[in-house]
């Protein structure tokens, strides 16, 4: 299929120091990041995307310990992806100028994906964005929530499967079983945007 780089983002869902640096998150997906290499994989992938003028748009969950709302804000006494500290911060070298960021500030039961109470489909729609690729954590949880929800809302999705990863290795190949139609690697998707039109 065709791209238009400049109708392609990479949307980064929660690519933040909460899941890569020391704490249960990172236990939690640690083997799978490390195994399969997948923030310095994801690093590469985003700058020469960046480069070939595709947009990057960071997505990451952050709690205001003073705004709490949701189940699990509540459960954690906001004290995970905590606003004005190190766990919400954006893994190192991946943001840079001219980058967007949708930020959601609640977590919710309902609210899984990058699209619940941020400025994502905004600005997926002010940039002229049709299609969309998702890296991030945890594989199965809000990458593949937000995939589901961005193909209802009408854009073309998929998920970058080598630039996520999730709690095992039974997890992640069952979410990429469940989108394989919607499954391609930061190879492939460098592929098929050098085939695309860069308008």
């Amino acid at each position: 299929m065709e791209i238009n780089k400049g109708e392609t983002a990479i949307v980064l869902v929660e690519f933040q120091k909460q899941w890569t640096e020391k704490g249960l998150f990172n236990r939690l997906i640690r083997k799978q990041l490390e195994t399969r290499d997948v923030v310095e994989r994801t690093r590469r992938l985003v700058k020469e995307a960046r480069e070939r003028g595709v947009t990057i748009i960071h997505a990451p969950l952050v709690v205001d310990t003073n705004r709490k709302k949701g189940w699990l804000a509540y459960l954690t006494f906001g004290k995970i992806f905590t606003k004005d500290t190190w766990k919400a911060e954006l893994v190192q070298g991946l943001f840079a100028e001219g980058d967007i960021i949708a930020r959601r500030e609640y977590y919710n039961l309902s609210g899984f994906d990058a699209f619940y109470k941020s400025g994502l489909e905004d600005e997926l729609k002010t940039h002229g964005i049709k299609h969309v690729f998702i890296c991030g954590f945890a594989t199965d949880q809000c990458p593949s929530k937000t995939l589901r929800t961005a193909l209802r809302k009408g854009f073309e999705a998929w998920l970058v499967a080598d630039c996520t990863a999730t709690f095992n290795g039974f997890f992640q190949k069952n979410a990429e079983r469940k989108h394989r139609e919607r499954v391609v690697n930061s190879r492939e998707f460098l592929e098929r945007l050098g085939a695309g039109r860069s308008e």
